[in-house]
């Protein structure tokens, strides 16, 4: 830190880019939900990153919201559909 109590501009850098794995963890995680397990695995690798890079709150919740995702994935849902369906006409 310099005499004057401001934060170089590199650390401010450097915080603005630890944050934005974490951002973008969450957000893939959520849209991972209603739209396709795609997003849930680039989530999931964000949020691993996430939290090697000490964001620890957004790095788990993308995990949790990535979790969530692949559950309800609609090509999950359609696999298990599928299955149940050819199950029940044989």
């Amino acid at each position: 830190m310099s005499d004057d109590g401001k934060i170089p501009l590199s650390l401010q850098a450097q915080e603005e880019k630890k944050s934005v794995m974490g951002w973008a963890a969450v957000v893939l995680g959520i849209l991972g939900i209603p739209f396709s397990a795609v997003f849930t695995v680039i989530g999931l690798i964000c949020s691993v990153i996430a939290l090697f890079i000490g964001q620890i709150g957004s790095g788990i919740l993308g995990i949790l919201l990535a979790l969530v995702g692949i559950i309800t994935s609609p090509l999950l849902l359609g696999l298990i559909g599928a299955g149940a369906l050819a199950t029940w006409l044989n």
